[in-house]
């Protein structure tokens, strides 16, 4: 989507496209993308170029479907403007297939996950999945302390446990 580097428009690449940056992949069926919720008019008229209308939305989140069944779904998660500048800051550039990327850095990877488990619980299987394969995936990445921080700050009670029980 040359459209976003045009209008200068910052996403960071987060979901099932993202995993590999971290050594897990895993098959996903749409493109998730987190950004500033100031961005989102932009992003819409870069989507609504490509052939994308909007199917879903919630005040956090904006699914994205092409006509073309051949095409992914486009999710864009969205956040006020300081939290996407924190995770901007310490994110990842990347090469994700042919496209440059950026992904927010492993710990902000696994605060969306948890996130994503307490907002919506139905996530936990595939979401404490994804949890697992990135920490064994990069085991000297996080201290078990500030697993246990992202886990209380923002994953659902209990879910450090069974992230332990795991591991």
């Amino acid at each position: 989507m040359g459209g976003l580097a045009e209008r200068r428009i910052e996403c960071l690449l987060v979901g099932g496209h993202a995993l590999p940056v971290f050594g897990v992949v895993r098959q996903t069926v749409d493109v998730d993308c987190l950004i500033a919720e100031g961005s989102l008019p932009g992003i819409a008229d870069v989507l609504a170029r490509e052939g994308y209308a909007e199917k879903e939305r919630t005040p956090n989140f904006v699914r994205y479907r092409h006509h073309s069944a051949h095409l992914m779904d486009v999710d864009v998660l969205l956040v006020d403007q300081g939290t996407f500048d924190r995770m901007h800051k310490e994110s990842v550039s990347s090469q994700v297939g042919p496209v440059a990327a950026r992904v927010p850095s492993l710990p902000h990877f696994i605060a969306l996950k948890l996130h994503a488990i307490r907002n919506n619980p139905k996530r936990e299987p595939r979401d404490v999945a994804d949890i697992v394969d990135l920490l064994r995936a990069n085991p000297d990445a996080i201290a078990a302390s500030e697993l246990g921080e992202l886990c209380a700050k923002y994953g659902p009670e209990g879910i450090d446990q069974k992230l332990e029980g795991y591991l």
